[in-house]
């Protein structure tokens, strides 16, 4: 029986001594010095390193290392160990980055630093996911004697996904060697400054489409708001009711609130709801206000009621290094009217108290800010928890800061840009 190798083009059964390929005819020269630099290290003594049982482990550690690996095969347990190995990393970074950073966008009018380091972080791993899962889809369709390009099929609707799911689960054949291509000492592509460059690349593109979902979501989530608040305007203590923010004992609070500056309220059966946490307070004390500011843009913001309430012992918000506990809240009610398109963030509003404390506003507030059109009319309530609160006639002063801005082609507009900065007296 004559010995017979693979057209290292083609992949088609030839001679073993034929130096042309008789159906496509490409040089065997490449083959045949490959086969002399095997035979030449078989002398040497040295055998080859019997290969890792394929498990999730060693299916991951071979998907790094070959990140930017083109020319090579993988069998058909490492391609889907390691495919399960990236489904569950992506779900976790999912689960732990890509909710905050699909929640918010890091780059608006303003920039987010923290938001937009998340941004950036979740967005350099799941670009080196996706890399890592095409570049062993190609490995895998070489260990089949199959052409990278099959990967185009993915493009086709509905056909090409499931196309490409059989061709995956093909066994391996001999033939695909001839899509081997072994350098004498392969560089890591950790030492290439290219395969640095295209993860760069990928993750700015990454996280751009990323931003621009997150600022579609929060002006969609922005508009829904507007339209509640409009069938709701007509009432003045309508905050005092919302579902975000609901005391139990409110009616009797409010209706002494119309007619005086300030009111107290104190009772042990007093609760009230921030988000989905039902707070027991001990005592609480409303306060009139008459903030106004209409100096930019001819939109206007106001702030018409501060309420300071204080816990029925010690609550906590947050988890991990953002946990800490509270013993207070502070609600401001807040009323916008749009002069013009602008973006307005009171809920990422600063609030310092008279006592020195610095919060920032809860994650619960009312979404009722953002993109905003001209001629629209919002209001809400924001919430702020104190970590320490004795007396609620402690609070006796609040100072608030919140940044607003609007779109514009003129670049000696510096007038786009607005931080608001309110402080009020509450005796």
């Amino acid at each position: 029986m004559n010995e017979t190798k693979f057209c290292i083009n083609c992949g088609k059964e030839i001679p073993a001594n034929a130096t042309f390929c008789s159906f496509c005819g490409a040089d065997q020269k490449t083959a045949a010095t490959a086969e002399t630099q095997t035979g030449a290290t078989a002398t040497t003594g040295k055998q080859p390193t019997p290969p890792e049982h394929t498990n999730m482990w060693t299916a991951l550690k071979l998907g790094m290392k070959q990140t930017f690996t083109w020319s090579q095969r993988i069998t058909r347990p490492q391609y889907w160990w390691l495919y399960l190995d990236l489904m569950l990393i992506a779900l976790i970074l999912t689960f732990t980055l890509g909710l905050k950073v699909y929640s918010f966008p890091a780059f608006a009018a303003h920039v987010n630093v923290l938001q937009a380091v998340l941004l950036l972080i979740y967005s350099a791993l799941m670009s080196w996911i996706s890399v890592m899962q095409f570049t062993a889809g190609a490995r895998r369709l070489h260990d089949s004697n199959r052409s990278a390009h099959y990967l185009w099929f993915s493009l086709i609707p509905i056909v090409g996904p499931i196309l490409i799911i059989v061709f995956m689960c093909q066994r391996s054949k001999p033939a695909g060697e001839r899509f081997d291509r072994f350098a004498s000492q392969p560089k890591p592509w950790t030492h290439k400054w290219w395969t640095w460059c295209l993860l760069v690349l990928f993750t700015l593109l990454y996280a751009g489409s990323v931003n621009i979902v997150a600022r579609d979501n929060a002006m969609d989530s922005a508009l829904t708001t507007t339209s509640n608040s409009d069938s709701t305007s007509d009432s003045d203590d309508s905050y005092a009711d919302s579902d975000s923010y609901d005391d139990s004992d409110s009616d009797s609070t409010d209706t002494d609130s119309d007619t005086d500056s300030e009111s107290d309220s104190s009772s042990d059966t007093d609760s009230i709801t921030v988000g989905d946490d039902d707070i027991d307070i001990s005592d609480q004390k409303t306060y009139n206000t008459s903030y106004s500011d209409s100096s930019w843009t001819g939109s206007t913001f106001k702030i018409d009621k501060v309420t300071v309430y204080k816990t029925d012992g010690a609550y906590t918000i947050g988890s991990g290094s953002d946990k800490r506990d509270f013993n207070g809240v502070v609600k401001v009610h807040m009323s916008i009217h749009a002069g013009r398109d602008i973006s307005a963030y009171p809920t990422q509003a600063k609030l310092s108290t008279n006592d020195g404390q610095q919060v920032d506003a809860d994650m619960d507030s009312d979404d009722f800010d953002g993109d905003l059109n001209s001629g629209t009319d919002t209001d809400g309530n924001l919430y702020f928890e104190l970590s320490k609160l004795s007396s609620v006639k402690d609070i006796t002063s609040i100072r608030l800061k919140w940044d607003a801005s609007y779109d514009t082609d003129d670049y000696d507009d510096d007038n786009d840009f607005k931080t608001y900065d309110a402080t009020l007296n509450l005796n």
